[in-house]
Parts: structure tokens; sequence; C-alpha cells
């Protein structure tokens, strides 16, 4: 969120909204006729808002939230739906003759943001790219904790599948998890499980469709030009039924068995209607389809109407009249508004209900909350009292350290590592060191590092999912504890490459030394879109000049997505090539042991890897200035690998690669057909399937497959084994990942069994005729191995 002053100078006013942005059904503009999809999205009538029932989990706190609710008179309704100044992210009012205090709503997926005395974890991409569902919930449950500890009731977090990662440009990509549909919504569903546990609630967000930043929300700042009011509205993402089932809700309804509290509504349209007021997405397929029970919220100005998202779906209204309403106060006059007849007032009560249901299911109000610790002093919220509360725990450095090892993906290795009993090791760039401004110089939203500073090693991308560090172990600080330990030399040049000076020493320091490591990254996030694949400064040169010098180059890469390397990937002096994401404050102490073969490597990348931008679907980004951008997802169910392989285009480094110090044998592909009953579902979803009796789920497992992985090299490793399905059906990909496991610390000479129970959705396909989920008659094809084109064992299954 930008400061109030900030938007007030560059608006040049402090309007208050209270009435809709929406321009007619058909408006021509500069030559681009604006049309409405021919069915209305936006219509209530066709797809009202179920009222809740609690569900299967929540029926004793939806019983007490109706008896409240029943009690409360509208002035008190309206204190919960719409939000306020105060010292979080997001405020809504108390309501102190029922005891319920004002909840606050906070940034990020990686933490605590804009509060110091918290730990800055690693990104969800970092924490995807183990592979690893156990680290997955215990980031998010030690994560929770510091929420819980802080006063925070409802962080926003965890992003579940928007941005899913439909361009590799989309600049928050990095808050999410995997491009793959199964992968994120595995991470989806163990991400919001650790949250709850630790007694705070859980935000699934972007719903829905959320893939670019540019043109997202026209009521602020965009890359590069100021769209102001008026001028443009939201991108709009067109997809049809079947890519939205199979692909963009999938990660969502895993969010939802999971028993998240909360949806977040998106800043884009959604076929041509804004998110927030969809009543196709929100009442038809997230609260109907999905059987959501708890209450949807606007993100932070996507609200864009005043009636219309009363009945279509919104729940919550944020930001309010926070940033002196510049976000849109549509709710403003909400008391008003039912005392008047325009909104009903159950419809209000309603909402209420949803809202209250997951305070009393948490236990919130018999375990109170510390009152929220706020660390700033002005904007961009409010004025106040600076405090401190340190809540870090005994234990989650540590946690983090373990994430960033196992995070760490080896993506090429002809030799270069492990490093074995160095004499003299050179440390090349900025990205190894320091800030030299300090950790947390960049501001609260890691956005605004001084022009032209040395910034240091990426450890988080910016915007909302950005957080402040308590210190940074950089890599060249844990390089030089090792070189402490070891007995050996550690000598760096980081200043920019391209000085003279910098030259000169990077000359003399190379031919010195037994290996060179090289550290580059390129930094994104909420707001940006990335123009190109390329790395950020002088990261090119840096590597140029390695080579030129050093025959043993290892570089190591801190970046929020894929980026260019082929400019020297293939160089043969470059020796090794390691993704390392973004790791948090534990950064340098979880890379070092892997450099060093004390922990073999055992993470994957969780996207594809292509050589050009041309290498990926067109129109990831759509930069159109018009009034209404519309950007057509015209690739469908093939995003990502599943476009690669559709096409047939060779990528870098394939989705799920993932290089080890030793090697692994797969072995005795089997399949049981034993059935059981889905015991993972804390709520129920209503998704339609063919073969439904009321007993059965589309969540039961129909088969489980198993392979034999087998430890043949010289290090203990971990390995992650992936499953792919092909479905036989007409319009499917060639393959879909429908399983993972990783099999940890198998010795040399060992073995272990990696397991993929399948369920049923898990086989199935979305029809657009009968809108259902069916099982498609034919042979499957089963594959198993280490990456999406790396699968040595195959078998087949019939339904």
């Amino acid at each position: 969120m930008l400061p109030a002053t900030v938007l007030v100078a560059l608006l040049g006013a402090s309007p208050v909204f209270t009435y809709s942005f929406e321009r007619s059904i058909e408006t021509t503009l500069g030559g681009h006729l604006f049309r409405r999809d021919t069915v209305d999205y936006g219509n209530s009538t066709l797809w009202p808002s179920p009222a809740a029932n609690g569900g299967k989990a929540w029926t004793k706190a939806f019983a007490k939230a109706k008896a409240v609710v029943a009690q409360m008179t509208v002035e008190e309704l309206f204190n919960l739906t719409v939000g306020l100044d105060g010292r979080c992210s997001g405020n809504t009012a108390p309501v102190p003759r029922f005891n319920i205090p004002e909840f606050c709503f906070n940034d990020g997926p990686a933490g605590v943001r804009d509060v110091e005395g918290v730990s800055q974890f690693p990104a969800e991409l970092t924490t995807a790219a183990t592979w690893d569902r156990d680290l997955m919930y215990r980031r998010t449950k030690a994560m929770g904790q510091e929420f819980y500890d802080q006063g925070v009731h409802i962080p926003l977090a965890p992003v579940t599948g928007g941005p899913l990662g439909r361009s590799p440009l989309e600049g928050r990509a990095w808050e999410g998890s995997f491009t793959d549909p199964y992968a994120c919504g595995e991470a989806s569903y163990q991400y919001v499980t650790g949250l709850l546990d630790s007694g705070v609630a859980s935000v699934a967000k972007h719903w829905i469709l959320y893939e670019q930043e540019l043109n997202r929300n026209p009521h602020g700042l965009q890359t590069s030009t100021l769209y102001l009011v008026f001028t443009l509205i939201s991108v709009s993402s067109n997809v049809d039924d079947k890519t939205m089932h199979e692909v963009y809700m999938w990660a969502f309804a895993e969010a939802v068995r999971a028993g998240t509290t909360h949806f977040m509504c998106s800043y884009n349209e959604v076929n041509n209607t804004h998110s927030c007021s969809n009543a196709k997405s929100l009442n038809g397929l997230l609260k109907t389809e999905l059987n959501f029970q708890g209450p949807i919220m606007s993100d932070w100005g996507a609200h864009w109407d005043t009636v219309p998202s009363m009945y279509n779906g919104m729940d919550i209204s944020m930001p309010g009249s926070q940033l002196d309403s510049l976000l849109g106060d549509f709710w403003a006059n909400l008391t008003e508004l039912v005392n008047n007849g325009t909104v009903k007032e159950d419809v209000v009560r309603e909402k209420v209900i949803r809202i209250l249901t997951p305070y009393y299911h948490l236990g919130q109000d018999v375990k109170p909350l510390p009152d929220f610790v706020y660390n700033l002093i002005g904007p961009p919220y409010v004025n106040d009292t600076a405090g401190y509360r340190n809540v870090r725990k005994s234990g989650t450095a540590d946690l983090i350290k373990e994430i960033g090892m196992s995070s760490v993906t080896l993506l090429k290795n002809t030799g270069g590592l492990p490093l074995k009993n160095p004499r003299r090791v050179a440390v090349l760039g900025n990205d190894a060191t320091d800030n030299i401004l300090g950790a947390n110089s960049c501001g609260a939203t890691n956005s605004f590092c001084a022009i032209n500073n040395l910034n240091g090693t990426l450890t988080i991308g910016f915007g909302a999912g950005s957080g402040y560090s308590p210190y940074i172990v950089t890599p060249l600080d844990a390089l030089k504890a090792r070189a402490i330990e070891d007995n050996h030399e550690v000598q760096a040049v980081v200043a920019d490459s391209t000085s003279a000076t910098a030259t000169a020493a990077i000359q003399a320091l190379l031919p010195l030394s037994d290996v060179t490591l090289v550290f580059v990254n390129r930094w994104y996030g909420r707001g940006m879109d990335a123009e190109s694949l390329n790395l950020t400064g002088d990261a090119d040169d840096l590597v140029a000049q390695a080579v030129n010098s050093s025959s043993n180059v290892v570089v190591v890469i801190h970046a929020t997505g894929a980026v260019n390397i082929e400019k020297w990937a293939d160089n043969p002096n470059v020796t090794a090539i390691i993704a390392a994401y973004l790791p948090g404050q534990e950064s340098g102490a979880g890379l070092v042991p892997v450099l060093y073969g004390d922990v073999s490597p055992s993470g994957k990348i969780p996207w594809t890897w292509g050589k050009s931008l041309d290498d990926y679907p067109p129109n990831g980004i759509v930069t159109d200035f018009v009034y209404s951008p519309q950007s057509n997802f015209t690739e469908g169910v093939f995003i990502d690998y599943r476009w690669f392989d559709k096409n047939n285009i060779t990528p870098r480094y394939e989705f799920g690669h993932g290089l080890s110090y030793t090697t692994f044998k797969y072995s005795q592909l089997t399949i049981s057909k034993k059935t059981s009953k889905d015991t993972t579902s804390v709520m129920e979803t209503a998704e339609p399937f063919v073969g439904y009796d009321g007993s059965n789920s589309l969540y039961d497992i129909l088969f489980t497959v198993s392979a034999k992985i087998s430890n043949t090299g010289q290090y203990t490793g971990s390995e992650v084994a992936q499953l792919y399905v092909s479905i036989p059906e007409e319009g499917q990909p060639i393959r879909v990942l429908r399983g993972f496991d990783k099999v940890k610390d198998i010795k040399p000479g060992a073995s272990a069994t990696a397991s993929f129970p399948i369920r049923r959705k898990d086989v199935s396909a979305w029809s657009t005729v009968g809108q259902h989920w069916y099982v498609p008659n034919g042979t499957f094809t089963i594959y198993v191995g280490t990456s999406s084109r790396n699968l040595p064992l195959s078998t087949t299954w019939t339904p």
C-alpha cells in the first residue's frame, strides 16, 4: 500500500469514492471497443450467495456466531464488514457488547510485515523448491505463531494459486509456490494447516486468475506509467470453464479442504466483471461449488462498487476508510443503505455470521491475542507510538536454515561441487554480502532501495510478501565462518564489476583461487512485472569476467523466478549453477553446507526454466494502454511444462529438475488397487462428479502407486520422486503431475519406497457440458521419475 500522502500528491485530491467506477456496458475509447462478457458474471440472481451452515468442521462455532449476530444492531454489523484506520494493514471496529475485539489483518506470506521482533522466513517459492510437505507445514506453523504473538488475528497469507505463475514475468509469482495446479494445491493445503494450527486465521489469495501486476488496479501506480482513476479499469483475465476448473481453481479447492478461514478476492476482472463483485466466481464457484463457509475480503483497493458487491459474494471491504478512503470506501454508508431498504439486513447478517464463525472456531474469543505492537511512526497507516516485542522462538532460525538447505537446487554440475578442501575461494558479486545501508534499508515492503546502492544479497522479493529481517547471515558471512573452521582463505570483490578498479581486482584475484563463487540475482515484486528475464545489474558482466579468469566458476542465483542464463550456462568454465531462490534471514547458513557437501542438494525447480521468453505462451503480460485491457488465456490448460511438452520445446531446465551429489536408481513400479475413503478433507467441498452416491468423495483414493528408490552413489541424499499421469481424453496435456514424495536421507547402497496415493480427482477431467468431474474411459499411463522429462518408469491403469 502507498502512503496516503503519496497518493494525495499523485492524484491531486483526497476524494471519497462512494459510487461505482464501472462505465457503461459498451464504451469506445481511443478506437478500442470494450464489451462485457455475454454471460453476466455480476448477476446475483443467476448466482445467489448461499447461506452458510458451518460445514463439516465449524458446526459449533457457526451456531455461536449465528446466535450472536441475531442480537446485533445494524451499526454493530457495520463494524465488522468495513475497514477503518488502525495499527494493522487492515482493521475492523470492535463490538464491545459481545466482547469482540478490533480485528487485526496484516501481511504477509513470508512473516509479519512492517513489524520488528519477527523472523524473515523463506518465500513460499523457496519452500516449494524443497518439495517437502513437512517443511511447508512447519514453516507456516512457526510463522503463524509469530503472527499470533504479535496480535494479528488474520494474517494475509498464504498465496494459494493467485498468482499461479502463468507468465514468467509475473512480478509477484514468488509469493506463491508451484506453477503446477496439483503441486500448488499440495503446498496450499500444508500452508493453510500450519497457520490454523498456530491459532490464527488463514487467507487464501488471490481469488482468482490474478496473473499480472500491470494494470491490476488503476487506483494506484503502475510499472512505468501513472494511470489515473477513470483512465482505465482493471485488466480482465478471460478464461474458459475447463481451464478455470482444471488449472486455476485446483489449488484453492485444496485450501478449502484444509479449512482456510478466509478468502481474498483479487484486483483483476474475471471475464470482464470485477473479481470482488463477480457473482459467478464468488457465489457460484467458491461459496457453492467449493462450499467455502468463511468470509471473502477484498484486496486493498479491489472493491469497485457499493450495492452489487453486497449481493455478489464479498463480505469484508478493505481497507475502507483507511488511507483517507483513497482506495474506495464503498460501504461507508452501509447503515443508511440497510435502513432505507437499499440493502437487505439479512444479507449483512449473513456476512457477519461468516466473519465470526472462524473467530469462534479458532478460539480467539476464549484465548485473546495480545495487542498489536506498532513499529512505525506516521504514514503509511496511522500516527502512533512505536513499540517493540520480540516474538522469535528458539528453533525458528534453525527451521529457516533447514528450508534453505533443502531448497537449494543444483541445476548444472560438471565437477565444480561439492567444494573439496579448497585452499583459496574467490567470491564475486554484491549479492554475496550485506546491503551497505543496512539489512532493512529498503523499507517496510523492501521496495525503496536506494538507486545505485549496493543493496546486498537478495533474501526476499518486494511488496506485501516481504518482511523485515532481524539480521541476515549473508553467503559471505557463512563462507568466512567456514574458512575459519577449515583453515582456508576467502577473498571477495563485491563492488560493481563494471568499474575499472573492480575489474583489476577480479583479474588479480581469480587466477590465484581454486574456485570462484559468483553471486547474482533478480529482484521483483508486487505492482511490477518484469520486462525481461534478464538478471539484475552487472550480473552477466560479472560472470563474463569470472570465466575469462577462472576455469572453475560456480554461479549462485537468488531470484524471484526463471532468468536468462543463456550467455554463459554452457560455458565449460562454469562448472556448477545453483538456484538458491529467496531464502530469508539464514541465507548463507542454508547455502554453504550444500556448497561444501555436508548436505547433498535435494531441491527441484517448481517451474519450467525456459531459454528465452519466446519459449513460453504468448500474451502472458498484457501491456495495452486501453480502457479495458484484456488478457485472454488462450493457452488454456497448457501452462508451464504442459506448454513446453505440447509444443516440443526444449527448456533450459525442465519442471522438477534438480541434481544431487549422489545418484539414484528407480525400479519396482507397482500399483495397489486398494481403495480408501477421503480422510484429509477438514472441510468438504461440493464439487460435482459422476458416480456420486452420497457417501463417496472426489478425494477418495482409487489406487496407490509405489516405486523403489535406491542410492547408487557415494553420498547420503534425499530424492523427490514425481508421478505424472497421461489422461486419455481429448484436450488434455501429454502428462500432468499427480504426485510427489520426498524420500529423505538415503544412505549409499540403501533404498527407500516412494508412495503416491491417487485420488478420484487426480484422474478426472472437467465436463463443460455436464458441469461435473468424470473419470474418462480408456487406459491411463502412469510415469514416475526425477522430473517432468526424466521418467524412467511407467505402467498403465484402467478404471
